[in-house]
């Protein structure tokens, strides 16, 4: 599993969570009020790569505490067995089109099945994100309240990458900014990069690891 984190609960700023995400000030609200809402609630991010999907589930998890996340493109079916063990009241999925058909069909039985038990766990709330719509089921997308966002400009890309890559130099940020928004403008791929990063490296090491993330497909892609 590529990426599996339970968060344990203390509190947070809503505007904390949703710094790095620029615009979209009317969405922020509805989200807001979906993580305090008195019923379960499920939301779908629908959208290409650079459209805020992910920094929105991660401001959810810097608000909530009390979530998990999973990434779609790696999942397994342990995750059904995390669901059941932890009761998270917050289920963040990254690229829930990236699971495979027959975890589609798992994740709807259970949100159907209702295996969390009512008395233990009154309220959850499913957060999951798309590239491609028609690779859910219908079925699997009823159970979502879909909001459609549209891929960011060039500008405001720039924008939050700064703030994600805030703990790197100005003119470091910026080359990595440009070079990821040529190829396909992927916000997760100038945070991928920037882990890479050290203080020390000058333009040929920042230049190397560039070519080389991109010679062979920037995070697995």
């Amino acid at each position: 599993m590529k990426f599996l984190h339970l968060f344990n609960k203390s509190s947070t700023t809503a505007a904390a969570g949703f710094a790095k995400i620029q615009n979209y000030d009317d969405l922020k609200e509805i989200v807001r009020r979906v993580l305090y809402a008195e019923d379960n609630y499920n939301l779908l991010f629908c959208g290409p790569p650079a459209s805020a999907k992910t920094l929105f589930l991660q401001g959810i998890l810097e608000i909530r505490k009390d979530g998990v996340y999973f990434d779609g493109s790696n999942t397994t079916s342990r995750i059904l067995d995390v669901l059941e063990k932890e009761r998270p009241k917050i289920i963040c999925i990254d690229e829930l089109d990236k699971m495979s058909k027959p975890f589609q069909n798992q994740l709807l039985n259970f949100m159907e099945s209702g295996r969390i038990d009512v008395e233990q766990q009154k309220k959850q709330y499913h957060f999951d994100t798309c590239n491609e719509i028609n690779k859910l089921s219908k079925l699997l997308q009823s159970r979502f309240r879909k909001l459609f966002l549209p891929r960011y400009t060039e500008e405001q890309f720039l924008d939050v990458s700064e703030k994600v890559l805030s703990k790197i130099s100005l003119s470091i940020a910026r080359y990595i900014e440009a070079n990821v928004w040529k190829n396909g403008g992927d916000i997760r791929d100038v945070v991928s990069i920037g882990k890479l990063v050290r203080k020390s490296d000058g333009p040929e090491q920042i230049e190397l690891i560039m070519e080389t993330m991109i010679k062979y497909g920037i995070d697995g892609k």
